[in-house]
């Protein structure tokens, strides 16, 4: 909660900083962060520009992407003292190091400001400038709300300080200035919690496909195959957290015009999205270089999972079917970097199996959200941020269930054609129990699917589902009688 002191003159304008003050997150950051993952090459040009200045670099961002009213995260308790504060006639002024657009946006979406002056292309307005710039427009005097010690070489020429989420060491310089503190506002920042919801630790769980190559090749009881697949599994998570990450920040807009994603901790502003962005780089590189020093083939295969990850992140996510084959082969993909680790043969059946099998499974998701949409419209209408629309139900469906036969039926033949053959289970006639329990969870994801109850991903529904949990559980029965 915020501390008000009534100490203080309140006939005085009040100026408003932008970033972490009038809104919870850095403006600038946050756009750039988008422009990047959306057109690179345009985002290097605009960092070229930071040999002219700060000033010429947020003016080339602003110019290169469009900013958005729904990026903005206002300060609740901040915006609602500003509202009180007009209503008492006060003078309000957005002031701020923002480029000028931002800046009229911002005060736009206010709607409480009586005027608005941003960063130019020849003077960025921080610090000494700021302070030059306000002392020339306010002579008489003003207040100021900040946030950090860029921001104390004004509250010392201030008649009073609204103070906004500032960090210890901040607060404590202001301490010893002749300011007085008219209102002061803490935040929350992440914690432990916040960032454990933001690296989606429990998405990991989609990395046990790495074990199946070591035990479809029978290396049980091979310590260092064994030893390197858990540390794969690692590597791996570590890279998909990373790309999680990065999804979030690039769905920032949209995720915060969302009920329930805009709690997410990017869209949410607890964790800002340029100390995100950059633990997301640290554990990509991490997980890359660590299955590298495992197998250098496992590397590249998680490389290439890396960039079908981000393009479907950035680009592929809104393109029908598309989409749901790029998720099929990133499950396949995780069955390849297994058996580069255990040092397994590829088993071509498996990954047929693999590729229909989650492709289905993907589809299902989609289908879930097409048959939610249509009981919430009433024709046929576009499914934001996918590309699908309502009247796709039915193609859904066929290719959906479609494909999930084929992948049972390619599993069934695996059992008949190559592991009979080869004697390499000692009963393999308990395989067939797998083939068919196979067919029975996938037939019910399919009509939780269609009846729109399924509300997850059916891979982390089934982490949490009963039902699923006793038949994976009866699958690794029958699977150790095959070989017992």
């Amino acid at each position: 909660m915020g501390e008000l002191s009534l100490n203080v003159p309140k006939n005085s304008p009040l100026v408003v900083d932008l970033d972490r003050t009038l809104v919870l997150t850095d403006t600038l950051v946050e756009h750039f962060l988008l422009l990047f993952l959306r057109s690179p090459w345009q985002a290097i040009l605009c960092l070229f520009q930071l040999i002219k200045g700060k000033a010429a670099f947020k003016e080339a961002v602003a110019e290169s992407v469009d900013l958005y009213r729904g990026a903005l995260l206002f300060n609740p308790e901040l915006l609602a003292y500003l509202r009180e504060q007009k209503l008492k006639g006060r003078a309000l002024h957005l002031v701020t190091a923002s480029n000028q657009k931002m800046a009229d946006l911002a005060a736009a979406a206010a709607g409480v400001f009586d005027s608005a002056t941003g960063t130019s292309s020849a003077i960025n307005l921080k610090g000494k400038n700021k302070l030059a710039h306000l002392q020339k427009v306010f002579p008489e005097g003003f207040c100021y709300a900040g946030d950090c010690s860029a921001d104390l070489v004004i509250w010392e020429q201030s008649d009073a300080a609204v103070v906004v989420g500032a960090d210890r060491s901040t607060r404590e310089a202001l301490s010893r200035l002749s300011c007085p503190i008219e209102l002061s506002i803490d935040r929350s920042k992440g914690t432990f919690r916040d960032w454990r919801r933001l690296l989606r630790v429990h998405q990991w769980s989609k990395n046990v496909l790495l074990l199946v190559p070591l035990l479809l090749g029978h290396k049980y009881f091979d310590l260092p195959s064994i030893l390197s697949v858990l540390v794969g599994f690692i590597a791996m998570g570590l890279v998909a957290s990373g790309t999680y990450i990065i999804n979030d920040i690039n769905d920032l807009i949209a995720d915060r015009a969302h009920a329930t994603k805009r709690r997410r901790p990017v869209a949410s502003g607890v964790i800002e999205a340029g100390p995100a962005a950059v633990v997301a780089v640290a554990l990509v590189l991490g997980g890359l270089i660590v299955m590298a020093s495992l197998s250098v083939s496992a590397a590249g295969w998680l490389l290439l999972y890396l960039v079908a990850t981000l393009s479907y992140s950035c680009i592929f996510k809104r393109q029908p079917m598309i989409d749901v084959f790029i998720l099929g082969g990133l499950y396949t993909l995780r069955l390849v970097i297994g058996a580069c680790l255990a040092g397994a043969e590829q088993s071509h059946w498996l990954l047929m199996f693999s590729f229909f099998f989650f492709f289905s499974l993907s589809m299902a998701k989609r289908h879930v959200e097409i048959v939610k949409a249509v009981e919430s419209s009433n024709g046929s209408a576009v499914i934001k941020g996918r590309g699908y629309r309502t009247s796709d139900v039915p193609l859904t469906l066929a290719f959906g269930v479609g494909t999930c036969l084929v992948a049972v039926l390619i599993l069934g033949l695996y059992v008949a054609f190559d592991i009979n053959p080869q004697k390499l289970y000692r009963d393999p006639e308990w395989l067939w129990g797998v083939v068919v329990l196979v067919m029975v969870w996938s037939s019910r994801i399919w009509l939780l699917s269609h009846r729109g109850v399924l509300d997850d991903d059916p891979v982390s529904f089934a982490i949490r589902d009963r039902i699923s949990l006793l038949i994976g559980l009866v699958v690794v029965v029958l699977f150790a009688l095959s070989i017992a």
